[in-house]
């Protein structure tokens, strides 16, 4: 059977035969394609376990990508070892014994505290609560992808959330021998929205306009309002401004003791100073008190209300953040500038936040054409390198004609000329070279003696 490396490109190229024939991949031991006569071309995996061979249909080729079907035919020859491989062991420790006495003190607890508060509530509703009674031995790949796949039906940035965990927790199994293999190896995560989208600033001035409104109820909701309005002058995170302390603000920076990337600093401008002054507090308690401290909630909500009201119910909160990144850059601020401003430890993170709208574009088109324009304007008309063919005789026999008479005193040059040509002695050349090596010796004295 042949075996190539599969593309898309050679996949396409493949021909319909009368009968039907495997192009297995070199890079994914098992998986094919399968050409049929009659019908569209399949991925296919294939293996040989337990002296049988086990064959199966993933998907029609135009439904997945060759990078997907090796995924998925890893996860399906995962499947097939747990099945008929023998274990063991016969015994391990349970998964939520194993979270709570080992995975905790060892990989939990080195977290950041901010990652703790995220990861903690989906550990105990569903990790635990849907593996914590079984061995870890006995959690297989089918397990794993019916439990992965009945999230993303309704939670899908959940799901791949809840997998990364899982999948830290069974890797400190695999190599403390409570388990024979990682059960998420081979999961699919599902596919990210991409992200780009940032306010126009006619959206800014009718938000603008809303939070104005906002400020003149008072109370939480005008509180809700200027938080907000930091969000879009600081391009921070919504946590990084509802739980700030008044210790944590000094002049025109923000020391944060704790963020997604950790400790940091952060600069900002004289509006949001301005905005901050407004509230006193003491040292080490929040500038922005609500009741119950519901402040992410209450904000999220104002936000939810204010968009739907001026027509960008697209945009979503964190979009702020990419709205003052973008600004920055279309502003002339550099890509390593705009990191230091948003905290980012990765200029390549700072990339996925900066767009550009399409009038920028246009704009910056437009520039750089006028900049060639003025460059093909001052530019001078090239000389001819080689004469016309019909004018050149004329002027050069005119020209000769012409100065014949006034240079007889210069025509001393030509007899040096000639002299030296005449008094050049004969060429003394060893016998062994060749007539080729004569010929080029001949011709390299010939052109020292006429420059």
């Amino acid at each position: 059977m042949k075996t190539v490396k599969l593309t898309q490109v050679f996949i396409r190229s493949l021909a319909r035969q009368a009968r039907a024939y495997t192009i297995q991949d070199s890079l994914c031991h098992g998986l094919g394609v399968k050409v049929m006569p009659d019908k569209p071309m399949q991925y296919v995996i294939s293996r040989l376990i337990d002296n049988r061979t086990r064959t199966r249909i993933l998907a029609p080729v135009s439904a997945l990508t060759v990078k997907a079907a090796r995924e998925k035919a890893t996860g399906q020859l995962q499947a097939w070892r747990e099945e008929h491989t023998q274990p063991s062991m016969s015994a391990s420790s349970r998964f939520d014994v194993f979270v709570e006495q080992t995975w905790k003190p060892m990989i939990f607890e080195h977290w950041k505290p901010s990652t703790k508060r995220s990861v903690l509530p989906a550990l105990n509703r569903r990790l635990l609560a849907h593996f914590g009674r079984y061995p870890l031995h006995m959690i297989n790949h089918r397990m794993v992808q019916a439990w992965f796949d009945e999230i993303s039906k309704t939670r899908k940035g959940a799901a791949n959330r809840n997998l990364d965990t899982l999948q830290s927790v069974f890797k400190l199994a695999l190599r403390q021998g409570h388990c024979l293999t990682n059960p998420c190896i081979g999961i699919r995560q599902n596919k990210r929205r991409v992200l780009n989208r940032f306010l126009s600033v006619a959206e800014m001035q009718r938000l603008s306009v809303a939070l104005d409104e906002c400020e003149t109820v008072g109370g939480s909701i005008a509180q809700c309002a200027d938080i907000l309005r930091l969000l879009l002058l600081t391009g921070c995170r919504l946590s990084e401004i509802t739980f700030l302390k008044g210790e944590y603000v000094r002049g025109n920076e923000l020391h944060l003791p704790d963020s997604k990337t950790g400790a940091k600093v952060l600069y900002i401008g004289q509006a949001a100073v301005d905005i901050l002054s407004r509230y006193h507090c003491k040292a080490n308690t929040e500038l922005f008190p609500m009741k119950q401290g519901a402040s992410t909630s209450l904000v999220q909500s104002l936000w939810l209300r204010l968009r739907k009201q001026i027509g960008i119910e697209d945009v979503r909160l964190h979009d702020l953040r990419h709205t003052f990144a973008s600004y920055a850059v279309m502003d002339g601020c550099s890509i390593p500038m705009v990191a230091s401003l948003l905290g980012h430890k990765k200029v390549t993170m700072t990339l996925r936040y900066t767009h550009v709208g399409d009038d920028n574009v246009e704009q910056a088109a437009e520039v750089i054409g006028a900049v060639f324009k003025d460059i093909f304007a001052q530019s001078e008309p090239l000389k001819p390198l080689i004469p016309q063919t019909n004018e050149a005789p004329t002027p050069a026999v005119k020209v000769k004609q012409k100065r014949l008479p006034e240079k007889k005193p210069t025509a001393k040059p030509k007899p040096k000329a000639v002299k030296k040509v005449k008094q050049v002695k004969p060429l003394q050349t060893p016998a062994s070279l060749t007539k080729e090596e004569l010929r080029a010796i001949q011709r390299f004295r010939d052109r020292e003696l006429f420059l």
